[in-house]
């Protein structure tokens, strides 16, 4: 027992002469508790953009607005006020992330109603017409040139997605917008039955059990992406990019335990008297750390591609974007091995390290939209999420992998990346000088 004292009583000394070890034991997982409840706040009730485009300026777009808004979670921003005209321009908008999902109204969806509305009730009444539709629902105007009602059964009211969005999420929002619309439908045929002073009511009831149930408005779901989906993108698309890069900042642990053993047992200064450089040595380590990153990643791909649909998930695609997905690979591999090298300057111990490297890693990557999407996040966390080197390399894989974007459109996000590299690394040899 004596023996077990002694070593717990050795063990104690040990960690409470390292304080910045024995701090950091204690302070990372608090913040790391922190970070995530406040990341998660809003899980749950996700506060989404919503853009609206309504080319039919009439009741349909105030019903559907209206229905939308309702929601404290919602916000709408009216594509009039930015300027938006096209559905197109709708679309590139929800392609870009600026919002999770766009309504595109077309023109003619009011009058559409009011003359299905006018059809309904004559057949209703056995061939009574209708003289005057109710005023609270012809905004439209019936001289709206150029519409012809009769073309066809349905409108279609075009719902644009981002590809990052998740299908219960997605369904939700579609459901919300039929509900919308099928309850203003009634209330139209309400409206023009109501007018009817004259018609036989019990006729009117009797008929619109039967007749004309078919909806008047159609929702079509189309993918923000500029490629075409033949299905949309499954869970394993989004997750293998979003986990494998998580795994590639793990790095920072070996990186940062290996600098700090090389200083500890005298490696380094044997190094030094060598006739190489300081920089030599510093690029070739870097280089190996870069190799083992690139062969991470992309054995994580193969498992993605063959592994997985063995077990009866569908297969991860890389597509056609191979130079892309290998600069955003390359550039997240330096920002992680930047990092490393920062770590491995800074901690004083292996103990801080081993603690510092993998909880900060934990904690970009739930800001950087990892373990939850920054759209779901509260609006300061999602700005606090630019921050994250991990939220540029997602956004940079969802660009290819499920928005469809070509190689130009990640530079900017793999420039942002090898940035951090070159900063970490510049940090990390002025604190290495400072130190000697």
């Amino acid at each position: 027992m004596r023996k077990l004292l002694t070593a717990f009583q050795k063990e104690l000394i040990l960690l409470l002469r390292d304080r910045t070890g024995i701090a950091l034991l204690f302070l990372m997982p608090s913040v790391l508790v922190l970070i995530i409840c406040l990341v998660q706040e809003k899980v749950l009730n996700p506060t989404t953009r919503v853009l609206i485009l309504d080319n039919d300026k009439g009741v349909i777009g105030q019903v559907i607005s209206k229905g939308v808004s309702k929601s404290e979670n919602i916000k709408v921003i009216m594509a009039s006020d930015l300027g938006i005209i096209t559905g197109a321009e709708a679309k590139q908008a929800v392609n870009r992330g600026e919002y999770q999902f766009s309504i595109v109204i077309p023109q003619g969806c009011s009058q559409f109603s009011i003359q299905k509305a006018r059809q309904f009730i004559a057949l209703a009444t056995g061939g009574h017409t209708l003289n005057t539709p109710p005023k609270e629902n012809n905004p439209a105007k019936d001289s709206q040139v150029g519409y012809d009602p009769g073309k066809g059964s349905e409108k279609s009211i075009t719902v644009y997605f981002d590809p990052s969005v998740q299908g219960g999420f997605r369904a939700a929002v579609l459901t919300a917008v039929s509900k919308v619309l099928l309850c203003m439908e009634y209330q139209i045929k309400l409206d023009h039955a109501l007018s009817l002073l004259s018609s036989d009511q019990n006729t009117i009831a009797e008929k619109t059990k039967i007749e004309d149930s078919s909806p008047w408005f159609g929702i079509s779901e189309i993918w923000a992406t500029e490629f075409g989906f033949i299905t949309m993108p499954t869970s394993v698309q989004q997750n293998v990019p979003a986990w494998a890069l998580f795994g590639i900042f793990f790095i920072c642990v070996p990186l940062s335990g290996s600098l700090i053993k090389e200083r500890d047992n005298k490696i380094l200064d044997r190094l030094n008297t060598m006739p190489v450089s300081g920089g030599v040595l510093m690029t070739g380590k870097i280089l190996a750390y870069l190799l083992v990153c690139l062969v991470q990643f992309f054995m994580i791909f193969l498992i993605g591609k063959f592994v997985l649909p063995a077990m009866g998930l569908p297969a991860f695609s890389m597509g056609n974007q191979l130079p892309a997905v290998t600069l955003i690979v390359l550039a997240t591999a330096m920002a992680a091995t930047g990092y490393g090298i920062l770590l491995g300057s800074v901690a004083r111990t292996f103990e801080q390290a081993i603690v510092l490297g993998p909880t900060s890693i934990v904690i970009a990557a739930a800001l950087g939209g990892v373990m939850v999407p920054v759209y779901l996040m509260p609006e300061p966390m999602q700005t606090i999420s630019n921050i994250s080197p991990l939220a540029w390399a997602l956004d940079g894989f969802y660009d290819i992998f499920l928005r469809g974007k070509q190689f130009e459109a990640v530079v900017p996000k793999a420039a942002c990346l090898f940035g951090f590299s070159a900063i970490t690394i510049a940090i990390a040899q002025g604190v290495m000088k400072f130190k000697k």
